[in-house]
Order: structure tokens, then C-alpha cells, then sequence
């Protein structure tokens, strides 16, 4: 078997030519080394850096800023919305599954991805990642591995040999790690709420954040039959998995849960290792709604900044400044759409955490989800079916549900 020598990340960084377009790996994939050294060694090179989601803190940031290195990013998140904001980071609103043509587009000279040893036939796992990473890989001419003992072997669609890399690179930094939010009052009503409508042995997609994370918590207790998932993999899942809600017997090709992303912690990470239960795969797999769409009773359950009287949702803005991104919502959403049995569900809290701020609102300045991909808002004062009805009717609907301190003005609104 072949092994490349390994070199420092200063070295194998050097080795990308000037005015390269380079991608890295994102969330608990990221290649946390390298990216540290990049920003050292951009000034005059006339980079440009993208990435989605990144956890933790983006040490590059200060050549960003400087002006050496130019990043833009799907996917914004805290450390970045205030330059997001200014002009500074580039913001490319792409769902999920339009990311492998974007970097073909692109012309993506470099991969930058994090990796686990090779296996005895030079074989490496991208682990916990593995969305738009292999696209990268096939897409980039130099490619730069970070090579960490802590990244799992993942089963799917997650290995690389080893001889297609240009560069491997020690890690030196820990794996990126994603701590689920604690359920609050709020979360968990929702949640009850959501738990009413789903159909006995469904497959879920649950979006980031409070809401549908309290819902795969709540399935422990719930009498659902069996039960899947398809999209982000969470601590959750492992509980299910021990209380034999999901079948450990659902193996790859056709796992009990199919991700392109686990957001995790240790716990995962060492249940999701040579486990077949849980299955690695790219975006063209993961976030393929014309393939995904022939499951049946597929529940998309995606959470939102706001809603209007329409029935549009915002998902990614909030007093005009860039939070997020669209990521996989829309894919599954549509995968939902073309499911029998199949459910969209978009679920917030009524109102902002001080109760000052109605988030079911007259109407939207940034539409992430067109009213027509919505069947049902859930907030913690109930469920509003709107497919189906007329606008007038969705706008008494989504009235109902909302907080009570607010429907006054908001009934005025639909009274216009």
C-alpha cells in the first residue's frame, strides 16, 4: 500500500496555486488545522475560501477581514453574520442539493477535507461528513487530506483512497463537536403538537435547533412502530436506537438513518463507527428528492424565523441581517411533497423569546419557503392546516395560533 508522507499544513497549503477557488469540508468534518493556518498564509495569493456550515470559531477570519483571503459561505452562522452583514463574507443562498454543480461552476482548484486513517487497502473514511466533500474531491485538482485518528469509519458512501490526495496533513486541533439545544417549555409543546401528526412508522427529517431536536426526544416515549430518518444525525438518534425505536437491523443500502451530516457529539461519533445502522452518504444520494420522494410517509419537520398570514416562510433572516441558509430544508420538503403519505411541517415559537415580537407576521421580506410548499404550521398555541385552503382562510388559520398578546393586530392585518 502507497502512503503519502505527511507534511506540516503550512507546507501542503503552499502547494495551492495562486488564485485558487479552495473548499472545505464543513461542521464536525472540518479540516480545523488546516483552516487555522490558512488565513497565516494567504496575504498575496489572491484566495478565495467557501465552506457551509462551520462550528466553533473561523480562525481565518482576521485575513477575511484584512482583505488577504476572500470567503463566502452557504451557510451563515455566528461568527460571521456581522461581516455577512458589511459585505466582508460573500453570502450564496444554494440548497443543498445544487452544491456539487456550484463547485463545478466554480472551478474548484482545491479540497481541503478531514479524514480517518487509511485501512490496510489505503482506504479512508470522511466520517461524520460527507455531503458535499466527495464531490470536492472529484471536482478539485489538489487535493488536501487532514488526517485525525478521532474521525469514525463511517458506512455508505464515505470512502477515499488515500493515493488521490496531493497532501496529508497531521491534525493537530480536536474535532468539531455540536452540543443539541436543551428543550424548553416552548420546544416541548411544540413538539407534542408535531408528535399528533405524524404517521405510525414514518421516516423524519428534522432541521437544526430546539424544536425538532425535542421532537426526536419525545419519540422515545411515543407509539409510532418503527422509525427512520433521513438528514442530520444527532446525539438523540442514539437514545432511539437503545430504546428500540430505531431498528439496528435497517442496514445500508437502506439504513435507519441516511445522513449527510452527523451534528454531534463523542457519543455519536462512537456509535456511528463501522455501525451500518447509520449510512454515510453525498448530497446526490442524501438530498435527492426525486429518489427519496418514493419513500413513503416521509415528515419533513423544518423550523422558521417567521411565517406571514400568506403562509411563506422565512427561515434565514431576521431585521435584515443573514442568520442561516436555506441548507437541505427545501430538498426535503420537496421530497415530502412527492411522498405518499408524505408531510411538510414548519414549526416556530409564536413569538421572539421576550414575547415583544409576533413571528407569525402580515408579510415576509425574504422568502425562504413559498406558501405553496407548506402544509402545516405548528406553534405552542396549536397546529394550522393550510393546504388547501383559500389565502383568506390560511391568514384565519395561522391568526389562531398566534400568540394571544398579538392576534389583535394581526387580525387587523387580514381585515385589510
Amino acid at each position: 500500500m502507497m502512503v503519502l508522507p505527511h507534511r506540516s499544513a503550512r507546507d501542503a497549503l503552499a502547494r495551492i496555486a495562486r488564485g485558487t477557488h479552495i473548499v472545505s469540508a464543513p461542521g464536525m468534518g472540518a479540516p480545523t488545522t488546516l483552516l487555522a493556518e490558512i488565513g497565516e498564509l494567504a496575504p498575496g495569493r489572491d484566495w478565495t475560501l467557501s465552506s457551509g456550515l462551520l462550528l466553533g470559531e473561523y480562525p481565518f477570519l482576521p485575513a477575511v477581514v484584512d482583505g488577504d483571503l476572500a470567503y463566502r459561505t452557504w451557510h451563515v452562522m455566528a461568527p460571521v453574520r456581522g461581516l455577512v452583514a458589511d459585505g466582508t463574507v460573500g453570502y450564496v443562498p444554494a440548497r443543498a442539493s445544487r452544491l456539487a454543480k456550484l463547485l463545478r461552476r466554480w472551478e474548484t482548484g482545491a479540497a481541503l477535507v478531514r479524514i480517518s486513517p487509511p485501512d490496510a487497502h489505503g482506504y479512508s473514511s470522511l466520517g461524520p461528513s460527507v455531503g458535499y466533500g466527495l464531490a470536492a474531491l472529484r471536482t478539485a485538482d489538489t487535493l488536501i487530506a487532514e488526517v485525525d485518528p478521532a474521525v469514525p469509519r463511517t458506512c455508505g458512501e464515505s470512502y477515499v483512497h488515500i493515493s488521490v490526495f496531493d497532501s496529508l496533513v497531521e491534525s493537530t486541533t480536536a474535532l468539531p463537536h455540536y452540543s443539541s439545544a436543551k428543550p424548553s417549555p416552548t420546544s416541548t409543546r411544540i413538539a407534542e403538537h408535531v408528535l399528533q401528526l405524524l404517521p405510525t412508522e414514518p421516516t423524519l427529517q428534522i432541521g437544526i435547533g430546539a424544536i425538532p431536536e425535542t421532537l426526536v426526544r419525545s419519540l422515545k416515549d411515543a407509539d409510532l412502530g418503527g422509525v427512520r430518518f433521513v438528514g442530520m444525525a444527532t446525539d438523540e438518534m442514539v437514545d432511539l436506537f437503545e430504546a428500540g425505536v430505531l431498528r439496528a437491523g435497517e442496514v445500508v443500502p437502506s439504513p435507519a438513518v441516511l445522513s449527510p451530516e452527523m451534528m454531534g457529539t463523542e457519543r455519536l461519533l462512537s456509535f456511528g463507527h463501522e455501525n451500518p445502522s447509520i449510512g454515510m452518504y453525498p448530497s446526490s444520494v442524501s438530498h435527492d428528492s426525486g429518489r427519496l420522494g418514493d419513500i413513503e410517509r416521509f415528515v419533513s419537520v423544518n423550523t422558521a424565523v417567521e411565517v406571514d398570514l400568506h403562509g411563506n416562510v422565512n427561515s434565514e433572516v431576521v431585521a435584515g441581517r443573514q442568520i442561516s441558509g436555506p441548507g437541505g430544508s427545501l430538498d426535503y420538503i420537496d421530497t415530502a411533497a412527492r411522498s405518499r403519505g408524505g408531510l411538510r411541517v414548519i414549526a416556530l415559537p409564536s413569538t421572539s423569546s421576550d414575547g415583544s415580537v409576533s413571528r407569525i407576521v402580515p408579510s415576509l421580506g425574504t422568502v425562504t419557503v413559498p406558501r405553496s410548499m407548506v402544509d402545516v404550521v405548528v406553534t405552542e398555541h396549536g397546529v394550522a392546516r393550510l393546504d388547501g385552503l383559500t389565502t383568506r382562510e390560511r391568514a384565519r388559520a395561522l391568526l389562531a395560533i398566534a400568540h394571544p398578546y398579538h392576534q389583535q393586530a394581526l387580525g387587523e392585518a387580514v381585515a385589510r
